[in-house]
C-alpha cells in the first residue's frame, strides 16, 4: 500500500471523491501510527454474509479505531463513496490494548440473489484516532486510515484466490488513448460483471525495449465502468506502439484492447 497525501477530513455528506488507495496518511494529529489492519481485501461470495478484518496495535499505548463502510461507485472518471447499510461493520469503533489484535465482523445483512448480475463495491475505511493522552507539546504524528477495498460478487462468481497471477478475463475490457505532447490519455472501459484492476502501466514500442509509465498501481476500473487517466510521457518519446498493463495481478503484463468507446 503507498501513501498519499495529507488528507482533510469532511463532515459534509455529499459523496467523496478519492483518487489514491490503500493505506492514507491524514494530516498531523497527536497520535503515533500504530495501527495495522488485515486482510487488505474482502469478497463475499455467494452464501457468505460475514468476513472477518481483524485490527492489531503494534505500539505500546492503547488506541481507537473506527471502520466505517462506504458505498464505492465511478462517476465522470472519479472515484465516488457514499455512505452504506448493505454492509456494517460490529465492533464500529474498538480500544485495542499493546501488542493486542481485535477481530471486527463485516457482515452482509441482505440475502444473495440470483438476479445480483453485478458486482457491487464499497470501501472499508478504518481510521485511528486520536489518543487522548498525548499531550500538544509532545510533537506531531500521523494520524493513519487505511482504505480496504471490499466487493460483494455477482451471482455464479467465486473469490479470487489470494496472490493468484492467473491471467484475468479481460473480454470486458476496451482502451482508448491519445498521445500528446509529453501526455497520454488513458480511457478505459469495463463491461464485465466484475472489478478490474491495472498496475504497471508500460508502452510497447515497435522497436526497442518497453518504456515504464506506472511502476505500481494505476487503478480499478469497476464493473460497468470507466475511467480516464492523464499521465507524463518521457522524452523523446515512440509514438508507435501499445499499451501493456498486468490485471488484476496476473503474472504477465496484457495488452490492452483498443477500441472506439
Amino acid at each position: 500500500m503507498q501513501p498519499a497525501c495529507p488528507r482533510v477530513r469532511s463532515t459534509a455528506p455529499r459523496p467523496l471523491h478519492l483518487a489514491h488507495w490503500g493505506l492514507l496518511l491524514l494530516a498531523p494529529l497527536a497520535s503515533a501510527g500504530n495501527l495495522q489492519v488485515a486482510p487488505i481485501l474482502l469478497e463475499f461470495g455467494e452464501g457468505v454474509q460475514a468476513q472477518a478484518l481483524w485490527l492489531e496495535n503494534s505500539g505500546d499505548q492503547p488506541l481507537h479505531a473506527q471502520v466505517r463502510i462506504q458505498r464505492w461507485t465511478q462517476s465522470n472518471s472519479a472515484d465516488v463513496l457514499e455512505p452504506s447499510q448493505m454492509l456494517l461493520a460490529r465492533p464500529a469503533i474498538v480500544q485495542i490494548g499493546p501488542g493486542q489484535r481485535q477481530l471486527v465482523r463485516v457482515l452482509r445483512p441482505a440475502p444473495f440473489s440470483a438476479g445480483d448480475t453485478q458486482e457491487q463495491a464499497y470501501r472499508l475505511l478504518v481510521d485511528e484516532l486520536p489518543a487522548t493522552h498525548v499531550k500538544p507539546n509532545q510533537g506531531l504524528n500521523f494520524l493513519l486510515r487505511y482504505s480496504i477495498p471490499a466487493f460483494v460478487l455477482p451471482a455464479g462468481a467465486s473469490p479470487r484466490e489470494p496472490g493468484s497471477k492467473a491471467a484475468a478475463d479481460t473480454s470486458g475490457l476496451h482502451a482508448r488513448w491519445q498521445l500528446d505532447p509529453g501526455l497520454l490519455t488513458l480511457t478505459v472501459h469495463n463491461t464485465g460483471a466484475q472489478r478490474v484492476r491495472l498496475s504497471q502501466l508500460r508502452w510497447l514500442p515497435e522497436n526497442g525495449p518497453p518504456i515504464e509509465l506506472t511502476p505500481g498501481l494505476l487503478g480499478y476500473v469497476l464493473a460497468g465502468q470507466h475511467m480516464q487517466w492523464t499521465l507524463p510521457l518521457p522524452r523523446p518519446f515512440p509514438l508507435t506502439g501499445t499499451l501493456q498493463a498486468r490485471l488484476n495481478d496476473a503474472a504477465i503484463p496484457q495488452p490492452l484492447r483498443s477500441a472506439d468507446l
